[in-house]
């Protein structure tokens, strides 16, 4: 067995290379085990096995394989022991509502700047992704940005026991899951269990964070936001006519003023963020800002396309209120004198909070927004037109789909006189077909 093991780690057997070993996950509708011969054929090197899985296996095979009593606990052990294994390595854990990816993003930039870093890839932020990402640790690396997202109490802690991050960051505690956890309460709780590093890093404008941060004996705090006791102050932002970021921070009382080459309303606090953060691990300013001026945007998350005869803006990888809203209010400050079209779906996940929420963003397009036309995806954005409709817009400037393949024969039409078409919705509305279509021409 190579002394590298989890780096050679792989669960999907679809895209397994030769000397890689196999991790079978046991699945509600699939069972990796089933593919094992596959694998092996492949070229993979070795695989593990579940002890209740092993009469599935030819004794022939078994000869390359490890008998684990669960794999999935395994893939876990692996991550947690690798992880131990580099203590060298400061991991910064990040959770939050919303907001992780983009945090995520930036601050991996930020660090890479300083030193070769590692972060978690796309949304492998559960308990699978989360040992997959440590197994990836190499002796060169000085930091690992790992997210950590949650469905119940007790996921952050328990992502936390295999990540044992140096630093601890919630970001925010917003309705997102809201309908998985019943309460506001228990999504606090629950990001709360990030607090298990000794230096946390936190949004101070959020009292319920302060006052359950403060209780937690022996941490060292660093915060964030525009509460005048923030280590990191936002003091203002403004955006250039370029589209730049202009912001004014005060850093632990020392004022700095910053142009940075992108925009988005929750940039200001995402570069807070990440500065504060900076701050936790003892970088300079000088050294964030390295990074931050090379960051250029994330697939999804606000990345803005300059087309020939169009700004598009790529907002489709998720939604939920907060998230939302904060696009529109961009695109609006940003861009406020183009004709704008906007392409909004579903907003998954929010239980009983559903219909208010879709009609609230339905009502704040139509009266702060202005859209040359609005265009709702999904049975849920039918509520966002509807509130449109009864706050002042056109009917004929409206129009609601069931699923984006509707949409797509029609854009052309949609944005004939657009000078801006903003698309936004969570992932499984797959809105970023839309996105592709215009790429790809």
């Amino acid at each position: 067995m190579p002394d590298d093991l989890p780096r050679l780690i792989q669960t999907d057997s679809r895209k397994i290379s030769a000397g890689q070993w196999f991790v079978p996950i046991i699945g509600e509708n699939f069972d990796g085990h089933s593919f094992i011969d596959e694998v092996i054929q492949k070229g993979a090197a070795g695989f593990f096995f579940a002890t209740q899985q092993a009469e599935r296996i030819s004794l022939d095979l078994r000869r390359f394989g490890i008998e684990v009593d669960n794999t999935t606990l395994a893939l876990q052990a692996l991550g947690r022991w690798w992880r131990s294994r580099h203590p060298s390595c400061r991991v910064v854990g990040i959770t939050g509502s919303s907001g992780k990816t983009s945090v995520k993003e930036l601050l991996f930039f930020m660090l890479e700047a300083v030193g070769p870093a590692l972060k978690t890839e796309g949304s492998l932020n559960n308990e699978l992704g989360v040992p997959l990402t440590l197994c990836q640790i190499q002796e060169q690396h000085q930091f690992a940005v790992i997210e950590m997202g949650a469905r119940h109490k007790g996921d952050i802690a328990f992502l936390g026991q295999m990540v044992q991050q140096d630093v601890g960051v919630l970001l925010n505690v917003g309705t997102a899951h809201i309908g998985e956890f019943g309460s506001a309460e228990k999504i606090l709780e629950t990001k709360m269990e990030i607090a298990q590093a000794n230096h946390c890093v936190y949004f101070r404008d959020d009292e319920r964070i302060h006052k359950a941060m403060r209780a937690l004996p022996g941490k060292i705090l660093t915060t964030f936001g525009t509460h005048s006791a923030a280590d990191v102050r936002i003091l203002s932002t403004a955006v250039s006519p370029h589209g730049h970021l202009l912001l004014e921070l005060s850093i632990l009382g020392k004022t700095s003023r910053l142009d940075l080459p992108y925009f988005h309303e929750s940039y200001a606090t995402n570069v807070a963020t990440v500065i504060a953060i900076g701050q936790s691990l003892g970088l300079s300013l000088d050294a964030c800002l390295t990074g931050l001026q090379a960051f250029s945007g994330v697939k999804g998350r606000f990345k803005v396309h300059a087309l020939p005869n169009m700004v598009l803006i790529d907002d489709a990888y998720n939604a939920n209120p907060q998230s939302m809203r904060a696009g529109l209010q961009t695109v609006e400050s940003a861009y406020r004198d183009y004709q704008k079209v906007l392409i909004l779906g579903d907003m998954k996940e929010l239980g009983d909070t559903a219909e208010e929420a879709h009609r609230a963003i339905g009502q704040y397009c139509a009266e702060q927004i202005h859209p040359l036309r609005l265009i709702t995806v999904g049975s849920m954005g039918r509520w966002i037109a509807d509130s449109a409709l009864k706050s002042g817009m056109k009917p004929n400037q409206l129009a609601s789909y069931d699923e984006v393949s509707q949409v797509l024969p029609h854009l052309q039409e949609i944005c004939d006189k657009a000078q801006l078409l903003y698309v936004k919705a969570s992932n499984s509305l797959r809105l970023s077909k839309i996105i592709d279509s215009f790429l790809s021409k």
